[in-house]
């Protein structure tokens, strides 16, 4: 396993169910910014590494993708099909069951950002968790992705209320 790769959840009934996404081994560039932490600013195939929250993606393009290495990161004014709404970090002894944790900390942070529950919203959400042999190089962080499968978003979702 890529310790350059981040364990992702598709959103089609919340499970995971493909095969590893064939990647090379060079470190993808970060997200464009207005300024270090800034806005993304340019449609570009983004390290995972480098994504934080308000960050918009075309994350569907990814289908099919259990373990990623980068993403399709665009303004949140042109269209997109999920949006990174929150996240956490978690310890080594979380490690064995991180999807779990992620699973209950995104649905409960859903309602927050939406401001509708999950069982009454339109939308779907989703996450990316840190494989073993990543959490082992560093990356401890869980992030929560709200996702309108239709895509053609073109703001955020926060407050939303669908």
């Amino acid at each position: 396993m890529n310790p350059n790769r981040r364990s992702a959840l598709l959103p089609v009934a919340l499970l995971a169910a493909a095969a590893a996404l064939a990647g090379c081994s060079e470190t993808p560039p970060p997200a464009p910014r207005a300024e270090p932490g800034g806005e993304v600013t340019a449609s570009a195939q983004a390290d995972v590494f480098t994504l934080q929250i308000g960050d918009c993606l075309n994350y569907m393009q990814d289908e099919g993708s259990t373990e990623i290495t980068s993403l399709p990161t665009v303004p949140c004014d042109e269209p997109h099909d999920s949006e990174i709404y929150a996240e956490t970090t978690i310890t080594e002894d979380q490690l064995p069951t991180v999807e779990e944790i992620a699973e209950a900390y995104c649905l409960e942070q859903f309602t927050t950002f939406i401001g509708k529950s999950f069982e009454e919203s339109s939308l779907y959400y989703s996450y990316l968790v840190p494989t073993e042999l990543s959490f082992e190089q560093g990356d401890d962080v869980v992030q929560c992705l709200v996702v309108q499968q239709e895509g053609g978003l073109t703001a955020s979702l926060e407050g939303a209320g669908i």
